[in-house]
Order: structure tokens, then C-alpha cells, then sequence
């Protein structure tokens, strides 16, 4: 009998085989340009906003950490979309919390690169915030900076970042 996508409450209905994510992302725009950072090697990552790192390859790690990505995390489970862009706002960028407006929302589903013939499914919560960056670049980020994404070819992009960057429209390439 096939699986339908659907999720809890636990047992009666699990989840695809090959994963699903729920996830907030902040845009900060400043004219053509959108704030996104290149992260560090650091737990915060893998501990708190990135938890998938935990089991990324050697090599796929390796180029996290070369990659271009959005300010976002991961919901905690019973979190709301909303609190997880509060959290990123004032966890990854250290910036006050702002008042945000309502949440875009945009799903994919990719074939898996581990469980071929599978598919995994993202849900991304996308919040258009205004606001200071910080004047500093907080220790977890090697770069935090304006960028014009439209320059930035899908290779530079962390994992998944190009598929919701095209999406919004914010890359060419």
C-alpha cells in the first residue's frame, strides 16, 4: 500500500523515506542586493541551525562551509515559522527582532541523493525583513555581506539555497 504524504501524529502516519524539512529564511534586501553569508566551521551549525550537517559526507561539509546561504535554521519541533525567523534574526544575525510580516511559502521535492528513487520534500517559510544588519560579522559566519545573488552561480550556493533562490527570484544563474 502506498505511503501518502502526510505527517503525524506518530505511528499512524510517518515520514518519506528520504526526509522532509521545514525551514525559515530571512531576506534582508538592500536595493539589488540580499544579505547572505558564507558560515564557519562551528557547532552552532550543526547543533542548532543545520542539524542534516550532523551527517553530511567529509566533502559535502567541506563545501558548506565554501557556500553562500541565506540567514535560516530549521523549525524545533512545536516552534512556529514565525519564532524560527525571530530566532534567526536574533541567533545567526544578531539583529533585534523585527516585526514581520506574513510568511511566503514554497515547497519542493528533490529526488534523494541517498535513497535513490525516493523523493525529499522541503517546506520553506520566507520572511522579507527590514532592518540593520550587524555592524560586526557574528564568529559562526566567514562572511556576512550584501550580495547580488543574480552573480552568484548555483555551485556557490549551499544545499537547496538555489532552488528557493530561482524561486524568488533572486539569482539568474
Amino acid at each position: 500500500m502506498a505511503k501518502f504524504v502526510r505527517y503525524g501524529p506518530a505511528p499512524r502516519y510517518g515520514l518519506p523515506d528520504a526526509g522532509f524539512c521545514a525551514s525559515s529564511f530571512v531576506i534582508i534586501r538592500q536595493g539589488a542586493k540580499v544579505l547572505a553569508g558564507i558560515p564557519k566551521n562551528q557547532r552552532k551549525w550543526r547543533e542548532e541551525w543545520a542539524p542534516n550537517w550532523l551527517v553530511y559526507t567529509k566533502e559535502s561539509l567541506e563545501n558548506e562551509y565554501r557556500s553562500w546561504r541565506l540567514p535560516a535554521s530549521y523549525l524545533y519541533e512545536g516552534e512556529s515559522p514565525d519564532d524560527t525567523a525571530r530566532r534567526v534574526l536574533r541567533d545567526q544575525l544578531r539583529m533585534r527582532a523585527a516585526k514581520l510580516g506574513p510568511a511566503a511559502n514554497y515547497a519542493f521535492h528533490d529526488p534523494s541523493s541517498w535513497y535513490p528513487g525516493r523523493k525529499h520534500y522541503d517546506l520553506c517559510f520566507v520572511y522579507e525583513v527590514r532592518g540593520t544588519p550587524p555592524k560586526t560579522t557574528p564568529s559562526w559566519w566567514q562572511r556576512l555581506e550584501f550580495v547580488d545573488v543574480r552573480t552568484l552561480r548555483k555551485v556557490e550556493m549551499g544545499s537547496a539555497m538555489s532552488d528557493l533562490m530561482k524561486v524568488l527570484k533572486l539569482g539568474s544563474r
